[in-house]
């Protein structure tokens, strides 16, 4: 399903640098370092989605126990998310549990691409962490609140 290299969501690619500041290699960056130095039983990666994760009580009360590990960068696609898995973000720690949530930026991609871009994502850390268990979140919404590409996603 993830079509190889034809589905342009399954093809890794680094965010571009639009506000001038570095911003995303340096998360990307900080991100690499804390495999490194920490041991998390949970990892979550993705975009805005998983960011804005920290901010809850709930990430206080339920993921920081588990040294949960939040790899979360505002707007990232799927292409980012791949391209930052293969480029050190599963290396040096091996975390029992790995959710996914990530897609909704894919505004340019069809329901199938990005399902193809969740699925190349899911095999390469079955690859590179085949110890965890993998959960992966959807949760898509057009403007008027629409849940439309949901339907094509499961169906994939």
């Amino acid at each position: 399903m993830s079509q190889g290299d034809s589905n342009p969501a399954a093809i890794p690619h680094a965010a571009e640098d639009i506000q001038g500041d570095d911003r995303w290699m340096s998360q990307h960056n900080r991100f690499v370092l804390d495999c490194k130095d920490k041991e998390p039983d949970v990892l979550f990666v993705g975009d805005s989605m998983v960011q804005l994760m920290q901010q809850y009580e709930i990430w206080r009360e339920l993921f920081s126990p588990l040294h949960a590990l939040n790899f979360g960068i505002g707007g990232d696609t799927t292409r980012h998310v791949l391209w930052r898995l293969k480029n050190g973000e599963l290396e040096n720690i091996k975390p029992k549990v790995i959710v996914v949530w990530v897609g909704t930026n894919n505004h340019e991609n069809t329901a199938e691409e990005v399902a193809g871009g969740i699925e190349a994502i899911v095999q390469l850390i079955n690859t590179r962490q085949p110890q965890a268990k993998i959960i992966v979140l959807i949760y898509w919404q057009d403007e008027e609140g629409h849940h439309e590409r949901e339907s094509g996603v499961h169906e994939c």
